[in-house]
C-alpha cells in the first residue's frame, strides 16, 4: 500500500509537472461551470473547469499539499488503472480549450468593434436628438409668446410688469445694440473697392442721360474739327493759334479714345432682352461697324503736322466720327420739347459749315491765282474790296465843313462820283477815324460773303475770266442747287408740320360752325360751343386718349393709366383696402370728360351709375329744392363712391340725393358702375371688401 501510494503520488506529481497548471474537473454529478476572465491577455487566463467558480482553495496548485492526504477519488483510480484513456482525454480537453480560446478572441474583437460603432451611432443620434429637441422647444416657445401677445389685453402701466416709461408716459426705447465701428482705413478700402467694381462693370444705355451729354461733347468735337481743319489756310490764324489748336486736338482725341471704351460698354437688345454683360457687350462692339469707324478715326496722322504744319487738312480723318453727330441729332429729337426749332437749328448749322468750307476753298484758290491789291472787278480775293471801317470825326448835322460840295443837279450822282473820287479823298483825309481790322477779319468776312452769295445765288459776283475760275464757279453752282433744295425742303417740312395742327383745328372749327348754322342753333349756344372748343384746343384735348395711346402695348397703357389715376383711387375711402393689382386694372376703366361752366354732371333723383373724381377745376354740390350751394369739390376730391357698388341697407338708395354742377371748365374722371361690376366678377374677395368699406361709409 505504501508503494502504491507512493507510485500514485508520484504519477500525480509527474502529471502536474508535465502539464500546464489548469483546473481539472472532478467526476461528479454536479454541472460544470466555465468561467472566462475578461482581460487583454488571453494566453495567461484560460477557461477554468470545475464544479463551481474556482477559488484559491480549490485550485490544485494551491491545495496540492493538502490533497495528497485526502481519500483518492474515482477519477484518480481510473487514471491510475487506464493511463491511455487519460492521455486521450487530456488531448481532447486540450483541443477543446484551444477552440474555446479562439472563439473567445474572435468574439471579443467583434464585440469591441460593434461596441465602438454603436457608441459612435449613439453619439450622433444623441446630438441630432438634442438639436431637434432644441428646435421644437424654440418653436413652441415662440408660438406660446405669440399667442400670449395676441390674447393679452392692453397692459396697465401701474402693474409691476409694465414696460419702462419716461415721465411723459412714453415707452422707453430699447437699449442701443453695440455695433463696432469700422476704422477709417477700412471704410476707405470698402469705398474704393465699391467704386472699382462700379467702374469695372459699368454700362451705358442709349436712352440714358449720361450717354446723351457724352454724345453732345463728342458732337462739339466733331463740329470743332470741321471748322478748324480748314481755317488754318489763313496766315494770321496759323501764326497765332497753332499751338492752342494742337492742345485742343489732343483733348478731343482723348475724348474719342474714351468714346471707344463707352461704345464697348453700350448695352444692346438681343431677342427682346437688354444685354448688360461686359464680355457680350465687348463682343458686340467688335463685330459692329462702330468699332471700325472708331479705329480709322484715331489713325495717328497728326504727327505729320510736326513736319509740315500747313497740312491741317489731314485732320479730315476725324470726320469718320460724323456718325456720332447723327446719333446726337436723333437723341435730341427724342428728348426735346421743341423738335421743329431743333430741326431749323441743325439745318442752319449745316449751312454755316458748308459756307465756311466754301469760303476757305475760295481763299485758297485766290492764293494760287495771286492776290490783287487794287482791282475791284477781279474774280479772286482782293484787299481793295474790303476796307477798314471809317467814322467821321466831325458832326455833319451842325458842321458844314463835313459836307463835300457836290453837284446835285446831275441825273445820277453815283455816275459822276468816280470822276472826282481823288478830290473827295483829299477832302476827308483828316476828318475821319479808322477802325483798324486785322488781315484775317478782312479776308474771312469777304470770302464768307462771296461763298454765301455764290451758293445761294442771291447776288452778283465778278465774272470768271479763266478756265480754273469757271470750274470753281460750276462746282459752287452744283453745290448751291443741292443746298438750296435742302434748305427749301427742310424749312418747308418744318413749316408744314407746325401748321398741321392749326389746319386741323381750323377744319374742325369750320365744320362745327357750318353744322350749327345749317341747323339753326341759337347764337348763345353757338358761342358756348365755340368757347368750349377753343378751351379744348388750348389744352390739347381735341383728341381722345384712346386714339393717342392705341399704338402702344397694353402693358404700357396700363402703366400710364396707373401713373395718372392709381394714387387718386388709392385715396378714395371705398378703395382704400383693395389690392394693388385690382387698382391697376381699375384705372383702365376710368374715362376723362370735360365740362363747361354751369354744366350739370348729375341731378337730384337721377339713377346713380357713376363716380366722379375731380382732376382740374371746381364742382359745386347743389340742393335743387333750396338752390343752396352745399359744398365745393376741388382737385382730387371724389363724389358718388357708393354709386359703383350695391350696398345692402343703403338708406340713400340708388338715386342721387343732391346735384353736382361745374363752376368753370373742369376735367373730371368718370368711373361707371357697369365696368366696376364686370371687374368684381373676377375678384370676389375684393367685392366683399368693397361692401365692408361701403357699409362703414
Amino acid at each position: 500500500m505504501k508503494n502504491l501510494g507512493k507510485s500514485r503520488n508520484r504519477s500525480e506529481s509527474n502529471y502536474y509537472e508535465n502539464e500546464s497548471p489548469k483546473w481539472i474537473p472532478q467526476a461528479t454529478e454536479r454541472p460544470t461551470y466555465y468561467t472566462h476572465h475578461d482581460t487583454d491577455d488571453d494566453d495567461d487566463l484560460p477557461y477554468d473547469y470545475g464544479e463551481g467558480p474556482p477559488t484559491s482553495s480549490s485550485h490544485p496548485l494551491a491545495g496540492a499539499t493538502s490533497s495528497f492526504h485526502q481519500k483518492p477519488s474515482r477519477w484518480a483510480m481510473v487514471r491510475e488503472k487506464s493511463p491511455q484513456i487519460i492521455s486521450k482525454e487530456a488531448k481532447l480537453q486540450d483541443k477543446r480549450r484551444q477552440l474555446d480560446s479562439n472563439k473567445g478572441r474572435v468574439r471579443l474583437k467583434f464585440e469591441k468593434s460593434a461596441k465602438q460603432r454603436n457608441e459612435e451611432i449613439a453619439q450622433n443620434n444623441s446630438f441630432s436628438d438634442v438639436v431637434k429637441t432644441a428646435m421644437m422647444l424654440r418653436t413652441w416657445i415662440s408660438a406660446m409668446e405669440h399667442d400670449e401677445r395676441e390674447s393679452e389685453p392692453e397692459r396697465d402701466r401701474t402693474t409691476t410688469n409694465a414696460e419702462p416709461t419716461t415721465e411723459n408716459g412714453d415707452i422707453l426705447p430699447a437699449p442701443p445694440v453695440f455695433v463696432p465701428r469700422l476704422s477709417g482705413w477700412t471704410q476707405t478700402k470698402e469705398y474704393l473697392k465699391d467704386k472699382w467694381l462700379q467702374l469695372r462693370y459699368f454700362y451705358v444705355t442709349e436712352n440714358s442721360t449720361f450717354f446723351y451729354y457724352w454724345s453732345a461733347l463728342i458732337t462739339i468735337g466733331i463740329i470743332y474739327n470741321m471748322c478748324a481743319m480748314v481755317i488754318f489756310i489763313f496766315d494770321d490764324i496759323h501764326q497765332g493759334y497753332f499751338k492752342q489748336w494742337l492742345y485742343i486736338n489732343m483733348f478731343f482725341d482723348v475724348c474719342y479714345i474714351l468714346d471707344c471704351l463707352i461704345g464697348s460698354r453700350l448695352a444692346f437688345n438681343y431677342e427682346g432682352n437688354e444685354v448688360r454683360d461686359t464680355s457680350k457687350m465687348l463682343k458686340n462692339y467688335k463685330k459692329s461697324a462702330r468699332a471700325v469707324y472708331d479705329v480709322l478715326c484715331l489713325f495717328p496722322l497728326d504727327f505729320a503736322l510736326f513736319i509740315w504744319s500747313q497740312a491741317s487738312i489731314i485732320r479730315i480723318f476725324r470726320m469718320i466720327k460724323i456718325y456720332r453727330l447723327y446719333e446726337f441729332i436723333i437723341l435730341t429729337q427724342r428728348r426735346t420739347d421743341w423738335p421743329h426749332f431743333m430741326k431749323i437749328l441743325f439745318l442752319t448749322t449745316a449751312c454755316g459749315i458748308l459756307f465756311h468750307w466754301n469760303a476757305c476753298v475760295y481763299f485758297l484758290f485766290s492764293l494760287f491765282e495771286g492776290l490783287t491789291e487794287d482791282d475791284t472787278n477781279a474774280f479772286g480775293f482782293s484787299y481793295y474790296k474790303v476796307f477798314d471801317p471809317r467814322f467821321p470825326s466831325c458832326d455833319a448835322l451842325y458842321d458844314e465843313s463835313c459836307w463835300y460840295p457836290e453837284d446835285d443837279d446831275v441825273l445820277d450822282i453815283r455816275d459822276e462820283r468816280p470822276k472826282y473820287m481823288h478830290q473827295m479823298y483829299q477832302f476827308w483825309k483828316d476828318k475821319y477815324d479808322i477802325f483798324s481790322m486785322g488781315n484775317f477779319s478782312r479776308e474771312y468776312s469777304m470770302t464768307l460773303y462771296w461763298s454765301s452769295l455764290t451758293i445761294t445765288k442771291c447776288g452778283q459776283q465778278p465774272w470768271p475770266s479763266r478756265s480754273p475760275q469757271n470750274a470753281l464757279e460750276i462746282f459752287d453752282t452744283l453745290i448751291g442747287v443741292l443746298v438750296f433744295a435742302t434748305i427749301i425742303g427742310g424749312v418747308g417740312s418744318v413749316v408744314t408740320q407746325m401748321s398741321q395742327n392749326v389746319n386741323t383745328f381750323r377744319e374742325m372749327m369750320d365744320g362745327i360752325k357750318f353744322y350749327m348754322n345749317y341747323r339753326g342753333v341759337q347764337w348763345q349756344i353757338q358761342e358756348r360751343v365755340l368757347n368750349c372748343f377753343l378751351y379744348l384746343n388750348s389744352h390739347n384735348q381735341l383728341y381722345e386718349e384712346d386714339e393717342i395711346l392705341s399704338s402702344l402695348p397694353p402693358r404700357i397703357q396700363a402703366k400710364i393709366a396707373s401713373d395718372l389715376h392709381a394714387e387718386t383711387l388709392s385715396h378714395v375711402l371705398l378703395f382704400s383696402k383693395c389690392e394693388k393689382r385690382m387698382i391697376d386694372e381699375l384705372v383702365l376703366l376710368v374715362k376723362q370728360q370735360v365740362f363747361s361752366p354751369n354744366d350739370y354732371l348729375c341731378r337730384k333723383g337721377e339713377l346713380a351709375q357713376e363716380m366722379f373724381i375731380v382732376k382740374k377745376g371746381k364742382l359745386a354740390i347743389i340742393d335743387d329744392e333750396t338752390g343752396i350751394e352745399l359744398d365745393v369739390l376741388e382737385e382730387g376730391c371724389t363724389f358718388g363712391e357708393l354709386s359703383v357698388i350695391h350696398v345692402p341697407g343703403n338708406q340713400l338708395g340708388d338715386r342721387r340725393s343732391v346735384s353736382l354742377r361745374a363752376i368753370g371748365y373742369s376735367d373730371v374722371f368718370v368711373l361707371h358702375k357697369d365696368d366696376v361690376s364686370k371687374l368684381l366678377n373676377e375678384y370676389p374677395e375684393e367685392r366683399v371688401r368693397l361692401l365692408e368699406n361701403g357699409e362703414h361709409i
